[in-house]
């Protein structure tokens, strides 16, 4: 509960070997607030409920086991950068203007973060690659999905308003994903026997949504798996032509051989053209309904994903 009068506060280059250092409920004045090359490698840090002044706050290039800064008033420009670390807990903070964890000069060695109850009113800069975000939240042991959506939610809109469009679209992937997870999850725990439901009804959510297409922000996904539902149904036809009465008949005069009718048939289905030179017969007949809804539906969420990313 130390509260400190205007000025700068500095502990830089301390060493410490183990142990805990507490720096709990103070409340700091005008002036910078310098943590700066401090060698914590052991030593468990925290700064819970501080309230830190609209100054520098600066953890640059230090090293510690794990820093709290849970429940912080963050009002001004927190330098984050820090060497190493096993945890840094973000947890119920308010941030007011600019976090920066982004690596430039050296890499950031960080296990685990934690962001759950974050206000976060500025900026958080930190690269998706560089930082190993999806690592950073995903390895958090005791969170639960519900909790892991919310940080990845709060990535992705701190990312879209950084104009950072690509690292907004994989937190948003991650957000759907923890989602369904947290979804079925908490639906069957509040009654086991929805089990037989809500498992088959996440699968196909998961193989419709996440993996056709990365929940519509990537066309390519999107290309490669049209692709390979044409040749999947191409090759489902040339079967039922070869082992079943089932035929692709051809209302013009053609030369076309059991395959290329095959791939022909299945092109103008999934493309819903339907030129009309070719017609199943038999069986192929329920296999083309099928074939259609799903080209129609997979031309769609092309048309989404790409329209996405035109628009940016």
């Amino acid at each position: 509960r130390s509260v400190f009068g205007d000025g700068e506060v500095s502990f830089d280059e301390c060493e410490m070997d183990a142990g805990k250092f507490s720096f709990k409920r103070a409340n700091l004045g005008s002036g910078d607030f310098s943590f700066e090359e401090v060698m914590f490698e052991n030593v468990d840090v925290n700064f819970e409920r501080t309230l830190f002044c609209e100054e520098r706050v600066s953890f640059y290039k230090s090293w510690f086991n794990t820093i709290s800064l849970g429940f912080c008033h963050l009002n001004g420009f927190l330098d984050l950068r820090v060497n190493k670390s096993s945890v840094i807990d973000l947890s119920n903070t308010v941030v007011r203007d600019i976090i920066d964890m982004n690596p430039h000069e050296f890499p950031a060695r960080i296990d685990t973060m934690y962001m759950g109850g974050m206000r976060l009113l500025g900026r958080f800069y930190l690269d998706w690659t560089s930082n190993n975000v999806k690592r950073l939240i995903c390895s958090q042991n005791n969170s639960s999905h519900r909790l892991k959506s919310e940080q990845f939610r709060i990535l992705k809109e701190n990312f879209k308003n950084l104009g950072l469009y690509t690292a907004e679209d994989r937190a948003y992937v991650e957000f759907k994903r923890s989602e369904s997870k947290a979804a079925v999850k908490e639906s069957v725990a509040e009654k086991p026997i929805k089990a037989i439901y809500q498992y088959p009804l996440y699968w196909f959510k998961l193989t419709l949504f996440d993996k056709a297409g990365l929940y519509a922000t990537s066309p390519v996904r999107v290309l490669i798996t049209m692709l390979v539902c044409f040749i999947l149904f191409s090759l489902t036809y040339y079967f039922m032509l070869l082992w079943t009465p089932a035929d692709i008949i051809a209302s013009v005069d053609d030369q076309l051989s059991m395959m290329a009718r095959s791939f022909y048939h299945s092109a103008i289905t999934f493309l819903t053209i339907g030129y009309g030179d070719h017609y199943p017969y038999g069986a192929v007949g329920w296999v083309s309904a099928i074939e259609g809804f799903i080209g129609l539906f997979l031309m769609s969420y092309f048309t989404v994903a790409f329209v996405r990313k035109v628009l940016r």
